[in-house]
Parts: structure tokens; sequence; C-alpha cells
């Protein structure tokens, strides 16, 4: 898609305007048709007085006139309110039918003139305010003197009447009035002069006076629409460099998650504005090292995004085998320093884990402590502050160690958590963010991410973001040789599905034959009750995660369900084998196969783990 120059955006939102004023002028279109039909009505019921001369006119003019008006509102939904001339057809056929009625009653007819000038600045062009006012001024003449021959008796502009057997009467006749014009003439009384100076005039310069009033908003608005389409313009223009430096800083990110048998690792950021200055990255130092880094750089927007990829790239250079952490940083600190006149810093957390035995090696340089353990059971770690990087030289920074359990994991985050604010102005703090971690369980790292991120956003309750928010977790997966999961349709056609998933989980682990046929049939009875109990038939995910720990011997197999909340477990033996309940002998045989086996309903998920030595 081509982007639009400033002055295409200014005729599009002249455009734009036009086809609002069109709208407007509809309406105001279709109730002056209201008017003349009503007036037309109100002259055959001979409440108006006029000379038959203008009857025909009338009866002519006026439906022919109203349906002229009320014709554009079978265009209000069109592109025709976009054409250039659409306007000259509205306004112009207002002031043809308010002539027609100003002819009719002379005396009457200023407001519709009025209402001319003020639709016609709507448009916010002057040129055609202009000639409106023209054609307005010009017309009102004609109907002046129209009015006098044809209208409503006016005595502005005929006078009195004639004296008639001693009485005034009021003269409709053409002729006699043509004949009473003219003999008041001869005495030197003027009248269509009078009618120009007492009647015109003063009616003329009431609407020039409205003309300059409105024609000198309508030129100020013109220009402050062109200034706001400038600055408008101007911004559109500087957002879209921003999305672009925001894809290019996105893409020096990683974007693919570390995931095998030892550990798992995800990392996401979240910009409060188009760029930032917070940062993560993770990479493999060799075979069985990898290297995890956050940070968050001082103030916001570009300088801030631009001293955030120095410093990635720094860490990409030096994170080398063999490093530590405190001797990375350091380099950091030296690379990052050189040219930063500006006076900016970063702080950041650098971790470096063995994958054979979860031992971790880190160092702080002014960052926030990372969180770790597992379900339930997360604490902050309270590594040495450190100093931040980019401002002063040989900065002081250890190396500090910590061994992960099997399962457990460390995240690392910066303080957009933390200093996230509400509509009252609290900030979230470290305790509230410790309670998201330890508020439920969390079967992955992406569940545990969107916790933190459903959090906040409840915490704010519409307050704007106020900072970057990043977040990079960890999970040391420990001594299990295998893991796998999948996800199934509820129904019973995916039963036979499930069921090879598992048996070819049990034979690439070479488990005896004997063990897979028990689980098997554990398989088969929880899933199948899940189907015809949960889901009713009607279907749904099913999740099936199979873990094997080698050394332990231990096998474990996690069934999540979305169904409504039922726990199978908790089913006794019928005494009628044709009683219909959930799972009976078919869950007393589950758990007589596997050695322990809990039930919990977590976030609108049944989560059933059941494990057994084999």
């Amino acid at each position: 898609m081509e982007k639009q120059t400033i002055p295409e955006i200014y005729l599009k939102a002249l455009v734009d305007n036009e086809a609002d004023a069109n709208k407007k002028m509809t309406i105001v279109n279709a109730i002056a048709a209201g008017v003349a039909l009503i007036l037309w009505a109100l002259y055959l019921g001979k409440v108006f007085i006029v000379p038959d001369t203008f009857f025909i006119v009338i009866c002519i003019l006026f439906p022919v006139g109203a349906l002229v008006l009320l014709t554009p509102l079978l265009y209000l939904k069109t592109d025709r309110l976009r054409k250039p001339r659409y306007k000259n057809f509205l306004v112009f056929t207002f002031i043809l039918v308010v002539a027609a009625i100003n002819i009719m009653l002379p005396r009457h007819g200023l407001l519709g003139w009025t209402l001319a000038i003020a639709m016609a600045c709507h448009y916010y062009n002057p040129k055609f305010a202009l000639k409106v006012y023209i054609v307005t001024l010009l017309a009102m003449l004609g109907c002046i003197y129209l009015g006098a021959f044809f209208g409503e008796y006016d005595p502005l502009i005929l006078g009195p009447g004639v004296v008639r057997n001693g009485v005034v009467v009021e003269v409709d006749a053409l002729d006699e009035r043509i004949a009473m014009l003219d003999a008041l003439a001869a005495q030197g009384n003027n009248r269509l002069l009078k009618a120009f100076t007492m009647y015109y005039f003063p009616r003329a310069l009431a609407i020039s006076l409205l003309f300059v009033i409105t024609n000198s908003l309508n030129r100020r608005t013109s220009k402050l629409l062109r200034e706001e389409v400038r600055v408008h313009g101007e911004q559109e223009k500087d957002k879209a460099e921003l999305n672009i430096a925001k894809e290019i800083q996105l893409e020096t990110l990683p974007t693919e998650t570390i995931k095998d048998n030892d550990l798992e690792i995800i990392g996401e950021l979240n910009a409060a504005k188009e760029v930032g200055g917070d940062l993560y990255d993770y990479h493999e130092m060799d075979e069985n090292h990898v290297a995890i880094l956050i940070g968050d750089v001082s103030g916001k927007g570009v300088p801030a995004a631009m001293f955030m990829m120095k410093t990635i790239t720094s860490f990409r250079d030096f994170a080398t085998a063999g490093k530590s952490p405190s001797q990375i940083l350091k380099e950091i600190n030296t690379s990052i320093k050189k040219g930063n006149k500006a006076g900016m810093f970063v702080t950041c957390f650098l971790a470096i884990i063995d994958r054979r035995n979860g031992h971790i090696v880190y160092s702080n340089a002014g960052h926030n402590p990372p969180i770790i353990g597992t379900d339930h059971n997360y604490s902050y770690l309270k590594p040495n502050q450190g100093l931040l990087l980019g401002v002063f030289d040989n900065i002081p920074i250890k190396d500090e160690e910590i061994v992960l359990k099997p399962g457990e994991s460390i995240t690392l985050y910066t303080d957009g958590f933390t200093e996230a604010r509400n509509l009252s102005g609290e900030f979230l703090g470290e305790e509230r963010l410790l309670e998201l971690f330890n508020g439920k369980s969390h079967a992955s790292i992406s569940e545990l991410h969107q916790t933190l991120k459903d959090g906040v956003d409840e915490f704010e309750n519409g307050a704007p973001q106020s900072d970057d928010i990043t977040v990079v977790t960890l999970k040391y997966r420990g001594d299990y040789s295998f893991h796998l999961e999948k996800v199934f349709d509820g129904t019973k056609e995916s039963i036979k599905e499930m069921l090879e998933f598992v048996g070819k989980f049990i034979d690439e682990q070479e488990i005896s034959e004997a063990f897979k046929n028990k689980l098997l049939v554990v398989g088969d009875e929880l899933f199948s009750n899940i189907v015809n109990y949960g889901y009713r038939g009607k279907g749904g995910p099913i999740t099936i995660r199979l873990s094997l720990n080698s050394d332990t011997h231990e096998f474990s197999m996690a069934v999540i369900d979305k169904a409504k909340e039922f726990n199978q477990l908790n089913v006794d033996i019928p005494t009628n084998p044709d009683e219909p309940r959930i799972g009976g002998y078919g869950i007393f045989i589950v758990k007589s196969i596997m050695d322990e086996y809990s039930y919990n309903y977590i976030d609108g998920q049944n989560i059933l783990l059941l494990k057994k030595k084999f």
C-alpha cells in the first residue's frame, strides 16, 4: 500500500468533510421539503392569498421542489455524497425552494436565505461559500420584486392598499397591482425603489454581515484543518518509522523457544511505546551451557531502543564458551560505555546454566531479583545488587551459584511488572507479583507468562501501561529422559489415535509389554469418561501429557480437559452394574494399576495426574 503525501491526506480530509456536510444538507433539504409541502397545503386551503397568475407555479413548483429536495435521501449511504459537484445540487435546490417560498410570502423569507449561507460554510470552502452568497443576494433581490406582483400582499412593498367605498383594501389581482404601482409612481411614490431601500437593503446587509462572520470562521477552520492534517501526517510518518524501528528491534530478540529434554526457555517483550529499552536474549554457548540475559535501559523511546540494541550486540560478541557471567557483563560494560555521552545506563541479570545438572552461575548488575521454584512454591532469589552498566569503569560484579532441581524454573523480569500502576496510582510491587506465581499451578511456561500478563492487566484495571514489560523463564527438566504431549479431540473416534500415541511412547522407551497393556487400559477408561460424561459427546480438547524418569523408573500421565468440573477418581464401585455412573469398575481398575493419582480443577480445566513405578 502506497503512503499518502500530506496534500493527499488534506484532500481526503476535505472530501470526508464534504461528505459529512452533504449528509447534513440532505437532512436540511428534507426539512425544507416538509415546509414547502405544508405551505402548499395551506395555500390550497386559502390561508395565503396570492394572485391567480401564480397558482400554476405554486401547484407545480412546490410539490416538484419538495420531491427534488427529498431525492438526496436515496443517496444518503452512497458514494455520491463524495462527488465534488454534489454540494451544488443540494445547496442550490434549497435556494430554489426558498426563493419560491419568498415569492409567495415576501415578508417571511429571510430565515431561509440565512440558512443557505450558514449551511454553505459547513463545507470549509470559502470560494463555494462566496458563490452561494452572491447567488443568494441576487435571488433575494429577484424574489422581492416577483413577490410584489405574485406573492401575498406586502404593505411594505405595495403600500397600504387602495380605498374603495371608504375602505382600504388589499389588491390581489396582478393587473390591479401594476396599475396601483404605476399610479403611486406618477405621484412620486416609487414603491419598488422603497422596497429596495427599506426591504432589500437591510436584509442584504444582515446576510452580508452573516456571510462575513461565517466565512471568516470558514477560512479559519479551513486553515486549522490544513494544519491538523499536516501535523497528523507528520505524526503518522513518525509512527510508521517507529513501527519499522520496532520491527527491527523485535527481530534482534530470540524468536524461537528452547525446548528439549533438559531445558525449556521462553522470552517475551511488550513495549510501552512503539520501541522500548527492555531487552532479553538467550543462546547455547556450547552443547552443555546456555546463557540467559535480561536488561532494562534507562529512559524510553528511540534512544533507549538504540542503547538496548548496542547492549544485545555486545552480549552476543562476548558471551562465548568458558567465560563467567561477571566477566561477560564487565566486557559489555566497557563496550557500551564508549561514546555514551548521553549518560544512559542499563541494568542486567545474566545466568549460565549447565543443562546436565541444573547448576547455574549468575551475576547481577543492578537488576530486579529473579523468582525461582515450582508450582505454589516460588520465592525470590536474593543476589548481590551489583552496579548498573554503561556509566562506570571497573564495576564490582560477583559470580554467584544456585542449583535448580528437576521441574524448577527461574524467571527473569523487568520492573515493568513491579512498577505497573492501577488507576489509584498504586504499584503492583514484588509481593503481589510473587502471589501471581504462587496463586495456581501452571502446566507450561506459556501458561505462567499468560497468568503474569493477565494479572498485570487486572491490577491496572484500564490504566495505561507505564513501562516496558519483559519476562524470560527457564525451566529445568532435569532427570526426565523423555517428555511428550498431544491434544486430541474429545470424541469416540479419537480414542484409537490416543491409544496409538500412548503405545508408541511406551514402545520407544523399551518398557515391558505388560506395563504397556495396563497403561492402555488406564488411558482408554479416563479418555472415554471425559468423552461420554465430560463433553457428553459434543467434543472438546483433551491433552495427554506423558513423562518418563529413567533414573527413578517413574512414569507420569497427565490428562487435561476443559469439560464441566467432575472428578473421575471420586467414584465408588456401583452395587448395581446397570447403574449409569461415571467410571465405576473402570475407575477401580485405574486406581489398582497406578501407584499415585490426584485431581484438581484449575482455571476451568480438569487435571488428572497419575504416576506408576515400573
